[in-house]
This record gives structure tokens, sequence and C-alpha cells, in this order.
């Protein structure tokens, strides 16, 4: 049932973490030498493992809550409120209820909010290093931190290193929020909700455009285009008595109008002319660049200028390296000439030095 689904849906994760953590001490300890990368390996592997379970983990306990009356058939009083997960289970009082409803509400902690904060104090904690991800003096220890949250950041651009969290959000919103609402505070407007949602945060996606690669934000710009038709499915199955067709006309131009703003800007973005996105390439100081900005394109371009000239200093002394062993192997050739010109032409004079030498 789906109490067994809850314990099963959220101990397995936690079970794993435990798990991947103690084979982590234990090559750390074998293997010291290589503590840093099993270290990196570990961090890597359970973010990968909240990212893939929290949407459904996350619905799996709310719909722990969500419970349908169903009332008799004269209308007049509730014959039985059952959960909607499950119609096999009560939401009558009862011992197995409240344990499923104390356990939902240490895992909601645990789960849909723990793992946020958890992305959030890592972002936060790195926040310094990934503004300067893209510079050229850093040091191993520095590339080696990055690469702690290159899990949350490598697909986005370096301003945009945030999205990961918002996309946790985004998922829980669509995935259980607006069933939620649904049997609490808009019971007849969830279908509504979510259909404005998804045209949100698809416009949202637009405008921000926060991947580096185009074939990123294609693949989640038509991901939430697909789903616009599914929530609009859901607000054309109300009854005409929840909706009129004046709404219909209202959810039509509404959808058209998004539409119409995201394609033009993203032809406004194909022109080069958007100020949605984009990193400072060169030092033209503009009204849009900020003070820290500016700053920080100027601190690399006078760290390359360091490494060009340390690196022309280096070349310059190993060309005098060079010259210098041209030199000394000039002499050493003529050296060898000078000896050879000094042996003796006949084979008697030639054996009696060699007799001599020895």
């Amino acid at each position: 049932n789906h109490y067994d689904t809850l314990f099963l849906y959220t101990l397995l994760p936690i079970v794993f973490v435990i798990v991947v953590t103690s084979v982590y001490m234990l090559l750390s300890r074998m293997y010291n030498k290589y503590k840093e990368s099993v270290r990196q390996e570990t961090i890597t592997t359970v973010f990968y493992l909240t990212f893939l379970v929290y949407p459904g983990v996350s619905q799996t306990i709310l719909e722990t809550y969500l419970c349908e009356e169903f009332p008799t058939a004269d209308g007049t009083e509730i014959f039985k409120s059952a959960l909607r997960a499950d119609y096999r289970l009560s939401c009558e009082k009862s011992e197995q209820r409240v344990i499923a409803l104390v356990y939902a509400s240490i895992m909601l902690v645990v789960y849909p909010i723990g793992i946020v904060l958890l992305y959030v104090s890592f972002l936060k904690q790195y926040h310094d290093l990934i503004l300067k991800q893209d510079s050229t003096n850093l040091n191993q220890d520095e590339k080696s931190k990055l690469k702690r949250v290159s899990f949350f950041i490598s697909p986005y651009k370096t301003e945009r290193y945030w999205f990961e969290t918002y996309e946790l959000f985004r998922k829980l919103i669509q995935t259980s929020l607006v069933a939620f609402l649904q049997d609490t505070v808009f019971p007849n407007l969830s279908p509504t909700i979510a259909m404005n949602i998804s045209i949100v945060v698809m416009v949202l996606v637009v405008f921000i455009n926060p991947y580096k690669k185009t074939g990123d934000f294609w693949f989640a710009f038509v991901s939430l285009v697909l789903l616009i038709p599914a929530s609009q499915l859901s607000v054309l199955e109300l009854s005409s008595k929840q909706i009129t067709n004046g709404n219909y006309g209202i959810m039509g131009v509404e959808f058209g109008l998004m539409i119409v703003i995201v394609f033009v800007e993203l032809w406004w973005q194909k022109k080069g002319k958007s100020t949605s996105g984009g990193e400072v390439k060169d030092l033209t100081r503009t009204e849009s660049h900020t003070d820290e900005e500016f700053v920080g394109v100027v601190n690399d371009n006078l760290n390359t200028m360091e490494e060009n000239m340390k690196l022309k200093k280096r070349n310059a002394d190993v060309e005098d390296e060079n010259s210098r062993y041209r030199d000394e192997n000039m002499r050493l050739k003529e050296r060898i000439k000078e000896l050879e010109s000094m042996v003796p032409e006949d084979e008697a004079s030639r054996d009696a030095v060699e007799v001599a030498v020895v």
C-alpha cells in the first residue's frame, strides 16, 4: 500500500548514502593519497542520487496528506474518507494514520526542504570560487573544490550557477504542490494554476537563458512546452459549472500571448540585442557592466599578461641555454679536429702513441 511505498522510497536513499559514506571513509583510510579523489566521487554520487529521487520521493511524501471524501447517496454526510493515492487506506484517525503522518512530516523536512537547503549551502560555500571559475590563475586546491560543485554548475553560465536549485523548486511545484493545493486552498482552480505555472516557467527559461550550450536550452524549452497541453487538458476536463466559455477564451488568449512573447525573445536574442544574459567578453566599459564584472575582467587580463611574460622569460632562458650548448658543441668539434691533426699518419707511429697512452 501507499504507506509501504512511503517507507521504501524514503529509507532506501538514506541507506544508500550511509553505505557510500562508509565506503568513502574506509577507502580514504586505506589509500590516503587518493583521499581527495574518493571524496570527490562520493560527493558527486550523493548529489546525483538526490537529484534523481527528489521529485518522486517528494510527491510520495505529500500524497500522504491528501485525502478524498466520499459522501452518502443523499449527500448529507461523509460516508468515507480515504487516501487519494490508495483508496484502501482510510484517513480516519487511527494509530497507523498518526504514525504515517508523523513519519511523513519528518521526511518532509529531510527531502523537499533538506535537499534544497543542501544545494543552497554548497553553492553559498563556494560562491566566490564559482564566480571566478573561468579565471586562468586557479591553483590546484581551488580546481579540486570546483569539482565538488561541478554537478550543479557545469551546464549553466557562470552568473546563472544557482539555476539547478531553481529547477528543484520547479519540479516540486509542478509535480506535487499543485495537487496539494487542489485539496486545500484552491479545490477548483488547480488545473488552471498548473497551466499558468507551466507557461510562466517556460517564459522564465527563455528570459533567464541559463544554459551554456544551445542544445541544452532547446531540450529544456521543448520539455516545458510539452507540459502546457497536458495542463490545458486538465482544465478542459472541469465541468461546465466550474468554467465558462469566457474562461476558455481568456486561457486561449493568455496561451497565445505567452507563445508570442517567447518567440519574440528568442528572435531578439538571436539578433544579439537581448540583455537577459551573457558574460562580459572585453574591456569596454558600459552601463550594463557592474564594477565587480569590470574589475574581474581587468584582473583576468592582467593575470593572463603576467603568465605570458613568464612564458616569454622562460623561453628566453631556454634559448640562452640552447645557445650555450651550441657554442660548447662547436668548441668540442674544433678540439676533436685539433686532436685528429696531431695523430701521426704512419702506422708505426700511431702504435707507439697508443702504447704510450696505455
